[in-house]
């Protein structure tokens, strides 16, 4: 039963779980005639898709095999299709798709709706990747690769004009040839696309690894990411309030190159340094109000000093009676405080970190405090750890 045909098609119909109105398939060993069974496959991705219906309202399911080398799209420029699409491979490390011509700009480029899936993206030594234009692009479980590059190339190009929403990129690896120079990878350009999720991504070797352009790339997720050894890790140059949580930034000549600044930080981890600000003996001093009331809002850390995002990993006090005080941290200038500490001053020197959630500020955020004590009329010496990311 399993040799007929028909049965076939079906079993290959249901592989993407997706509603699809045609299947075709691709692979080395098909004849080529109508890509309708395995027997009839056609034997390049790139005939599969000049078969495939370009009907705005159909889907074709192109279901690709194995391939002992390599699928070669063999075209010039940017190869573009224009239907709607899912190209659906068996694993990420068995399906490498590149494009040999010496005339070729990148590998694929779809304008319609399109979804990618189990499939490895070889850019060569010059190309870029794939393009993807329309909104809701879905890549899954794929593999980037530009280990052999000699010129700079984007892996992975959401490039919307306008706009795009509500894309996914899930579960893929991104790999280039070093991260050092600029002839690399910058491995997934977000290029006016906004409230999308990119989650379970690992980008490592690259000149840059995830670059933010276009003003319309807002608000989108950036979770469970591990990215390592690039040049720059994540450069947001456009695009409003990103989400990031639970990112791994490790080996980064840069971690975050951020031209925004407005953006959430949770749960991210590395070996960042820890300096202590002033970096001198005196503190700065912060005078208490009268008894029981809070003094004057006074800088500790000007919003210029902050060039990357960044935590207060602990603060240290030095207060001038020996009362109970309070000094209260704000990250907008006294208009609220993101923490509050309590301390003896017969200690005559306090220290702590700050509690409750987990704050990560954005770049160019001022940090100022606040204090009071029982009798009023003094002042405490304040010395704040700053940890960069």
């Amino acid at each position: 039963m399993l040799n007929n045909p028909s049965v076939l098609s079906e079993i290959g119909t249901s592989i993407s779980g997706r509603a699809v109105t045609a299947t075709l398939y691709v692979s080395p060993n098909g004849s080529g005639a109508d890509g309708k069974t395995w027997a009839s496959a056609y034997t390049t991705i790139q005939a599969a898709l000049d078969a495939a219906s370009t009907d705005a309202d159909d889907c074709t399911l192109i279901v690709v095999s194995p391939h002992t080398t390599h699928y070669n799209i063999d075209t010039t420029g940017d190869p573009t299709w224009t239907g709607n699409y899912i190209l659906q491979g068996t694993h990420r490390t068995w399906a490498k798709v590149k494009n040999d011509h010496a005339g070729a700009t990148s590998v694929l480029k779809f304008t319609g709706k399109s979804a990618m899936m189990d499939l490895n993206i070889n850019l060569g030594t010059s190309n870029n990747g794939v393009i993807m234009t329309h909104g809701g692009a879905r890549v899954y479980h794929c593999q980037f690769v530009g280990e052999d590059l000699t010129a700079s190339a984007t892996a992975l190009h959401l490039d919307h004009a306008s706009g795009g929403k509500h894309a996914k990129v899930i579960d893929c690896d991104f790999l280039g040839n070093g991260g050092a120079t600029d002839d690399d990878m910058l491995a997934l350009l977000i290029d006016e696309y906004g409230y999308s999720n990119f989650e379970r991504l690992r980008i490592h070797n690259c000149h840059t690894g995830i670059q933010f352009v276009g003003d319309n790339s807002d608000k989108n997720i950036i979770s469970t990411v591990d990215i390592g050894d690039n040049f720059i890790g994540i450069d947001i140059d456009a695009g409003s309030e990103q989400h990031f949580y639970d990112a791994i930034l490790h080996h980064n000549e840069t971690n975050i190159d951020d031209e925004v600044g407005d953006h959430t930080f949770e749960n991210i981890r590395g070996a960042f340094p820890i300096a202590i600000y002033p970096d001198n003996l005196a503190g700065i001093q912060v005078d208490t109000g009268a008894a029981n009331t809070y003094g004057s809002d006074i800088e500790i850390r000007a919003g210029a000093t902050a060039t990357k995002p960044f935590r207060i990993v602990g603060v240290h006090m030095e207060p001038s009676t020996s009362e109970q005080y309070q000094l209260r941290f704000s990250a907008d200038s006294g208009s609220t405080h993101y923490d509050v500490l309590q301390f003896d001053g017969t200690r005559r020197e306090g220290t702590a970190a700050p509690s409750g959630t987990e704050f990560i500020f954005n770049k160019g955020t001022r940090i100022s405090a606040s204090a009071r004590d029982v009798s009023g009329g003094d002042n405490v010496k304040v010395w704040i750890e700053v940890q960069e990311i």
